[in-house]
């Protein structure tokens, strides 16, 4: 089974159910959710699950080399 991408601060992403671009400002690990604001509308803020989360980037080799470390 595939491992779900965890999100960082900086991430751009989409939200299921939400238009638009986000980019990730601060992350719950304990609850597994991401607060967003819009690209753009910097007013607006969205907290939602990690699982309703659309990564518009490709993760960067630490993202890469934190997942091969955890799996083993």
């Amino acid at each position: 089974m595939a491992k779900k991408r965890v999100p960082k601060v900086g991430d751009r992403v989409d939200a299921i159910g939400h238009h638009g671009a986000f980019v990730v400002f601060e992350i719950n690990t304990k609850l597994q959710t991401a607060k967003l604001t819009r690209i753009g509308s910097p007013g607006l803020i969205l907290n939602v699950g990690w699982h309703h989360i659309g990564f518009l980037d490709e993760p960067d080799a630490s993202q890469t080399a934190a997942r091969i470390v955890r799996d083993r």
